[in-house]
């Protein structure tokens, strides 16, 4: 019995990783985006625009690149299933943020309509 020598990386490899996590991330953004789009109006068609969290559309929009750069940052030198792993905790982090805004924002509108 021969012992596998691990098989080298290419470069290319990571490229390829980053780049399906890249897609996953725009997802995000491109929800946040819509989400900052649709939010206002609903606050403006129930009478309560001055409640509009503004702070909390731009973070949504802002965090998911944000992580992705961190991440990818923090997995520069590791090997490929560790970047890897980097990139999916950055992105099951944002999407709980995400679920996490949505929540706030839906707190947010019952107090501005119970005041």
């Amino acid at each position: 019995m021969s012992a596998r020598e691990p098989r080298e990386e290419r470069p290319s490899d990571s490229w390829i990783v980053a780049l399906l996590f890249a897609l996953a991330f725009g997802y995000d953004t491109v929800e946040a985006i819509a989400n900052a789009e649709q939010l206002p109006l609903l606050y403006v068609g129930a009478g309560i625009e001055g409640a509009i969290p503004w702070w909390l559309l731009v973070a949504q929009v802002a965090l998911p690149g944000i992580f992705f750069v961190v991440a990818l940052f923090v997995g520069r030198r590791m090997r490929l299933v560790g970047k890897a792993g980097i990139l999916l905790v950055a992105l099951g982090v944002s999407a709980q943020l995400s679920l996490l805004a949505e929540q706030l924002a839906r707190q947010i509108a019952i107090t501005a309509l119970g005041a």
